[in-house]
């Protein structure tokens, strides 16, 4: 018993449990793989037990042995949760009711327990942030979080693709090794298209997990620079190169093109660090070293399965633009009719246009078939083809449309507590773009209270660095800076990263780093 009390009370103890919480998050990942299995039983998935209740604990953790000054953290802290209380029970209320008034079809609808999760994630993550601030992280121990995360994404997807065990990032089994992207497999598409050839291992979310390559690729050239032995700096060369190999492999287009721009980002920064605040010695290896990675990756680029998938839609879309005259014809057929424009004339002139004409041949079919089914608001889908091509050219921006299009049935004071999160994910039409998707599902409070202070954090960030620049404008602060930026632009391009706790956690992590490093003296952190 006096051991087990010396465990909780040692820094050191609460130090490595909270750190190994951080490294886990792409292991505890793949337990969707077990989930049925367990589900026989009526157990939970692992990774819920460990999100929802040991990440909890160990921030209450932290709050008793490193926290001093509790009384403040309660305050603030008790006002929030307050704040979240309030705001939670009000939202569950309205939705459960309002999807009613939506006019949806039956697959959507509210889920409670959903929607308790969703609120959970998105507001654990801000714990965790605490909790790193007070762990005052040194650059060693980033490094090895940094490593060990790399390890645990990049070479699974690696080794999975090069022995073609891996799932497809999309649908399916990987088809091939990247090693076949240079040798004609995109010969004939109709045999394997280039979506068979991305491959995400057995990870749940590609996109998640490319966004978390995606911030870890900044932090991994900052220590290769930082590296004193020769040996370190090869073996992460090393990592690096398999880091950059496996996103491509992913074929997610922030993977893809982030192997790019981040050697080119990262060398601006050294040399502006470098060259003008005088921080760093120029070395020859770290700029050969860049400017070959970036070589590298940008001769692959063109035979990534990314882009020539992107090839293949932008040569769709120019095809469909030939028939541009049709939605021309029905606006005109729309606008001059003299029927009575019944449901059925809508959909009349859906299945004429949008179906047997292929007007809609660049939208999944799930969307108007199944999801929300034209037969069920033929007027919508309609309109949707009325729009030009560009504006609808992809299941993105169908969801765009959609979610725009209910959100104008709420009234302002709907607004002010969303349409819920768990309607729109259980319809299986939900934006993919964070901040935007919280102001439809969670509304104007609740993005405020859930995601807004991402950007409050960061801003104050910005400013703490603008008034101290002569000190904060170094390389360790401008690259981890860089690797929040890349997950804050990623999660609003792409969505799948704010919601989605392996890369929320890890931006929790920077964004507690960043605040240590900003608001405490430089010494301590070597």
């Amino acid at each position: 018993m006096t051991k087990i009390k010396s465990v909780f009370h040692s820094h050191k103890a609460m130090k490595g449990f909270v750190l190994l919480l951080f490294i886990i998050q792409p292991l505890i990942d793949l337990d969707y793989l077990i989930y049925p299995f367990l589900d026989q039983f009526g157990i939970p998935r692992p990774s819920t037990i460990i999100r929802f209740l040991i990440i909890p604990l160990a921030v209450l953790w932290t709050f008793f042995l490193a926290d001093k000054n509790k009384k403040k953290t309660l305050l603030f802290g008790g006002l929030y949760g307050l704040a979240l209380a309030v705001y939670f029970l009000l939202h569950i209320r309205q939705g459960a009711q309002i999807y009613k008034s939506l006019y949806l079809t039956p697959n959507f609808f509210f889920q409670l327990s959903k929607e308790i999760t969703y609120f959970l994630t998105l507001v654990i993550p801000y714990g965790m942030i605490y909790a790193v601030v007070h762990l005052q992280l040194t650059e060693k121990i980033v490094k090895g979080v940094t490593v060990a995360l790399s390890c645990l994404t990049a070479l699974p997807i690696f080794i999975g693709d090069l022995f073609v065990f891996g799932e497809s990032t999309y649908a399916g089994m990987t088809a091939a090794p990247f090693l076949s992207w240079f040798l004609g497999i995109y010969a004939d598409p109709t045999k394997i298209h280039p979506r068979q050839l991305a491959s995400k291992f057995f990870f749940e979310e590609g996109n998640t997990v490319g966004i978390l390559m995606f911030m870890l690729l900044p932090l991994l050239y900052l220590f290769f620079q930082r590296s004193t032995s020769k040996k370190e700096r090869i073996a992460l060369g090393a990592l690096i190169g398999i880091h950059s190999l496996s996103m491509i492999i992913l074929s997610t287009r922030v993977a893809t093109f982030g192997t790019v721009l981040i050697p080119v980002g990262f060398l601006v920064l050294y040399l502006f660090t470098t060259l003008i605040m005088k921080e760093n010695r120029l070395e020859k290896t770290v700029l050969f070293f860049c400017a070959a990675a970036a070589a590298i990756s940008g001769c692959i680029l063109p035979f990534s399965p990314a882009v020539v998938n992107q090839n293949i839609d932008s040569a769709n879309t120019a095809i469909l633009l030939q028939d541009d005259y049709l939605r021309r014809e029905l606006g005109t057929s729309l606008e001059n009719t003299t029927e009575l424009k019944t449901s059925d004339y809508y959909r009349f002139m859906f299945e004429a246009y949008g179906i047997r004409a292929n007007l809609m041949a660049s939208v999944p079919t799930q969307y108007y078939m199944e999801w929300y089914y034209y037969t069920a608001d033929p007027k919508f889908w309609v309109d949707v083809l009325e729009l030009p091509l560009e504006q609808r050219v992809n299941g993105r921006q169908i969801e765009k449309i959609f979610m725009s299009y209910k959100w104008g049935e709420l009234s302002n004071s709907e607004k002010f507590l969303g349409m819920g999160y768990s309607t729109f994910n259980n319809g299986s039409i939900l934006l993919e773009r964070d901040f935007a998707q919280q102001i439809y599902t969670m509304g104007y409070a609740g993005a405020a209270l859930t995601v807004l202070p991402w950007l409050l954090v960061t801003c104050f960030g910005a400013i703490i660095v603008l008034l101290r620049w002569k000190k904060m404008l170094r390389l360790d602060v401008l690259v981890y800076a860089m690797a929040l930026g890349c997950g804050l632009v990623s999660s609003y391009i792409s969505g799948h990263t704010i919601d989605q706790f392996l890369t929320s956690s890890f931006m929790a992590l920077l964004v507690g780093v960043l605040l240590d490093l900003v608001m405490r003296p430089k010494e301590q952190k070597n």
